[in-house]
């Protein structure tokens, strides 16, 4: 009796344990919005730890203090940023839906927070979508040209160069914003969904759908259909002239860029593996590359990406028969 007695009163320590961190975790997000690649999977790690209902207790906490530091827009979405992310993906995990489309539908739940917050103020107030933004950016355009203007070695020709490229910056601004916006979804996206499995890792009587190793993510060829269907409609709009066929023109590429430049990633991975040598240093050696020259080794890995969903290479590598000795 004692030692269910005591069991019992471990397991709700426990339970408020991760509910005092939850909340905590919220609260700290709150100032620092780099929260959000963690805090939606800690708490729906909570629902699925203790009970679904007690994600509530930290998503209303963090309600509260968003509500008050910021306005009511505002902190809509960034409580659609967080409660609606944590909903979506206790629900998708452990219903066991691909690993795949739980990322898009956090990405695109993390889309409309992002875009509520960033976006509708300006549309309330009727300054514009992006009034908000092209405000701060210009306001630092500004004070650069402020600063080229007192620096008394910089001659007539450069400075006007530099000055044509911040007008050309100012004026890309409100067809960038969306893009951005879609980077950070899907980065925040998938980040969540590695956490929560790394929170659950430990705990089998939580029911997943099973992940692959990194090298052998794929895409499924449902979502490419959509992606060339968008892709083609974006084209179909800038030819046609239509105002906002830049700003969707950067949006789709975004969208079919960024998940075929992960899978380029994971064929990079998989060569490494099969490779016979230290792979741990070399993962290391080539993804510092990567990331120091990334803008230089996007696109590369983005037709990599592409060439493995038409080809299927790691496919045919796995399923190819050793050769005779």
């Amino acid at each position: 009796m004692e030692n269910s007695s005591l069991k019992r009163e471990n397991a709700q320590g426990r339970v408020w344990l991760i509910l005092a961190i939850s909340a905590a975790a919220g609260l700290v997000t709150i100032w620092i919005p780099a929260g959000f690649v963690i805090v939606p999977a800690l708490w729906a790690y909570t629902g699925a730890r203790t009970k679904p209902a007690w994600m509530a207790l930290p998503a209303v906490i963090y309600a509260v203090g968003a509500l008050y530091f910021y306005t009511t827009i505002a902190a809509l979405g960034m409580i659609v940023c967080t409660a609606g992310v944590s909903a979506a993906l206790y629900y998708m995990q452990t219903k066991r839906v691909s690993n795949t489309y739980t990322v898009l539908t956090l990405a695109g739940i993390f889309l409309l927070g992002l875009y509520i917050s960033v976006a509708l103020p300006g549309v309330v107030s009727g300054d514009g979508a992006f009034a908000a933004v092209q405000s701060v950016m210009d306001e630092m355009i500004d004070y650069y040209r402020e600063a080229l203007s007192q620096s008394g070695s910089v001659n007539t020709e450069y400075a006007s160069l530099i000055n044509e490229y911040l007008d050309a910056f100012s004026e890309a601004v409100p067809t960038y914003i969306v893009p951005v916006l879609c980077v950070f979804s899907g980065v925040m996206g998938l980040g969540n969904l590695l956490f929560f499995r790394l929170f659950c890792r430990k705990h089998p009587e939580i029911s997943l759908a099973p992940m692959q190793a990194f090298r052998l993510w794929a895409l499924p060829r449902s979502m490419m259909l959509g992606l060339l269907l968008m892709l083609v409609g974006s084209l179909v709009m800038e030819w046609g002239g239509w105002a906002f066929s830049d700003s969707l023109g950067n949006t789709v590429n975004v969208l079919v860029g960024m998940p075929l430049l992960v899978q380029g990633l994971c064929v990079v991975d998989f060569l490494l593996k099969r490779s016979n040598k230290n792979v741990a240093t070399l993962r290391a050696v080539v993804y510092t590359g990567v990331g120091v020259l990334f803008g230089l080794t996007q696109m590369p890995l983005i037709l990599i990406g592409c060439f493995e969903q038409i080809f299927h290479f790691r496919r045919r590598v796995q399923t190819m028969p050793p050769r005779a000795g």
